[in-house]
């Protein structure tokens, strides 16, 4: 367990590690692309609906998308220094996640307001923002509700500006209250907690609309051109965690099997239990696992995608390592080869955010993991069009209901299985005792 000068001296390298990230991905987007260029890309990015998916790398290109991406991280980190918090797990899990879906769908531009929100959650309640950062910058899962209301609706600019500022605080204003409820909701087995909690926003808010005659539908905006240079930086990002971690970990592996043994399930906070530098290996390893995963099937690699192997790797501090996502990505995989095309970018989005269930298996063992995946992908799908796509955590909606299903069902079985245990113990004893 890390202790609190450790935990203040590592989060300053943390700090100084996304921040030469994000400087990174500027000058490779500066590099590669023209100013003029980027700027206007970097304009279509933010001026769009971008409901899932909307593959921003396809709308704006790679070198607008990088400095998305650099934008929503520099922001975050400002936030993280102003609030004087400290990164543990919750906050890495929060920057590479935000950082992924930057990619497709989050931006400062849809960020903003629903950040305001929670900071006004945190002044009124008189709660530190530093606790609150998750819900902060993982509400921004419905960020492409602002990009809606703004850009969707048909209103003109002067209204349709402001109300989207003012309905994206709102929601803000509300995440941290409905994430500390819904957690019970599924008793923490389902990591995209935050995921969940904007699903059911999104219901809500899409039923109103469509009440109101206003259709809300996903889209499919995909980048194909792009497939090596997004290898490449995912390829960069996760060896990055991984040399680093090794470093601050000086090469010390032993502690690696306990980690590997934990279940994952909320809020199991790997910086605080085994320290920075063993959590951004697992960070490393995820990522890479993800890529090798993606890369094995041959699968197309996009702004989605990407998404998905940051959060996975993100998560890494938060919940997730091979043990207990292996198991729940087969099960998902196995469920699209019988019933999807799996070399699909929706089928491979769906299986990696499917680990948002890698607790279940980690408690329950590889044969509920396999189950979970396999249920994952046959709720996923009827779950999307509920909120059209403005919520970007679609499977952290849908893991809520499986994980929601199956561990009340699992623990009912236990129970059994150890009683009827019992009660065969109690019968032998009883013969014995007439003998």
């Amino acid at each position: 367990m890390s202790d609190d000068l450790t935990l203040v001296k590592n989060h300053k390298l943390n700090m100084y590690f996304f921040l030469a990230m994000a400087l990174v991905l500027l000058v490779i987007a500066f590099v590669s692309t023209e100013p003029t260029l980027l700027f206007e890309g970097l304009r279509q990015i933010y001026s769009i609906p971008c409901q899932l998916f909307t593959d921003f790398v396809a709308v704006g290109g790679f070198g607008a998308t990088l400095v998305n991406v650099a934008l929503v991280m520099l922001f975050e980190l400002g936030i993280i220094h102003f609030s004087k918090a400290t990164i543990t797990g919750p906050s890495l899990a929060a920057l590479l996640t935000t950082a992924g879906f930057a990619f497709f769908g989050t931006s400062l531009f849809n960020m903003i307001p629903i950040v305001l929100g929670v900071v006004a959650y945190s002044r009124i309640e008189k709660i530190p923002l530093r606790t609150l950062l998750l819900q902060a910058f993982m509400g921004s899962a419905i960020g492409p509700l602002v990009n809606f209301i703004a850009y969707g609706i048909g209103l003109d600019l002067s209204t349709s500006l402001p109300l989207a500022m003012l309905i994206g605080f709102l929601v803000g204003l509300i995440i941290p209250a409905l994430s500390s409820s819904f957690l019970r909701f599924h008793n923490g087995y389902n990591l995209y907690n935050i995921g969940f909690t904007c699903g059911i926003i999104g219901l809500v808010l899409v039923a109103i609309f469509q009440l109101n005659g206003i259709d809300v539908e996903p889209l499919s905006i995909l980048d194909t051109e792009h497939r090596t240079q997004l290898i490449l930086l995912v390829l960069a990002i996760s060896l990055g965690l991984l040399f680093f971690g090794m470093i601050l970990n000086k090469g010390n592996l032993r502690e690696y099997p306990k980690l590997l043994e934990s279940s994952g399930r909320l809020l199991s906070d790997y910086v605080v239990t085994f320290g920075s530098g063993l959590t951004l290996i697992n960070m490393g390893i995820m990522g890479l696992l993800s890529l090798a995963f993606v890369l094995l099937l041959r699968g197309p690699v996009n702004g989605p995608i990407v998404g998905a192997m940051l959060t996975i790797a993100g998560f890494g501090a938060l919940g997730k390592h091979p043990r207990n996502c292996l198991s729940v990505m087969l099960g998902s995989t196995i469920a699209c080869y019988f019933h999807k095309d799996f070399t699909s970018s929706s089928a491979i989005v769906t299986i990696l955010f499917g680990t948002t269930l890698a607790p279940i298996a980690g408690r329950y063992g590889v044969f509920a993991g396999l189950i979970a995946g396999y249920l994952h992908i046959a709720v996923v799908g009827h779950i999307l069009p509920l909120h059209g796509g403005i919520n970007l955590y679609n499977n952290g909606f849908s893991g809520g209901f499986v994980a929601a299903v199956m561990v009340p069902l699992i623990e009912v079985g236990r129970n059994v299985i150890e009683r009827s245990k019992k009660d065969v113990q109690t019968r032998i004893s009883e013969n014995e005792q007439h003998r």
